[in-house]
């Protein structure tokens, strides 16, 4: 299990948002590898929960969704229209995510990575809790 979550974080568009500090760490099954990517290490299903906080850099269609290994999941995402870029917009959803492959040190398996990525430039205040569920 894994929770992490970053204040304040300056994020750019089409970037992922950098979850870098970590509340909880427990085994070794997902891990924060870098800030804004969790590492999926075991076979099996994962539920990823996360919210956030967000002030847009510019009005307009604001979105946060979920990319495994590069690939945007239509299913984990949410947008609201951001009408200024004074405001703070809640953004939150959950998902399941499937882990095929245990991460080994053989040359034909890698991690599975998530990250949760920001449509348009934004303000975040973000957290994010990994769970291997079976």
């Amino acid at each position: 299990m894994t929770e992490a979550y970053c204040s304040n974080a300056v994020v750019g568009a089409n970037s992922p948002i950098p979850f870098n500090n970590i509340s909880i760490q427990k085994g070794c099954t997902s891990i924060l590898s870098a800030p804004g990517t969790i590492q999926l290490n075991k076979k099996g299903v994962y539920m990823v929960d996360v919210n956030t906080s967000a002030i847009a850099g510019e009005a307009g269609s604001m979105n946060i969704e979920l990319v495994k290994n590069g690939i945007k999941q239509p299913q984990a995402s949410q947008s609201v229209t951001a009408a200024d870029t004074t405001s703070t917009y809640p953004l939150s959803f959950s998902t399941l995510v499937q882990v095929s492959e245990d991460n080994t040190p053989c040359c034909c398996t890698s991690p599975t990575i998530v990250q949760i990525l920001s449509s348009i430039p934004t303000t975040q205040s973000a957290n994010i809790v990994v769970t291997k569920i079976c």
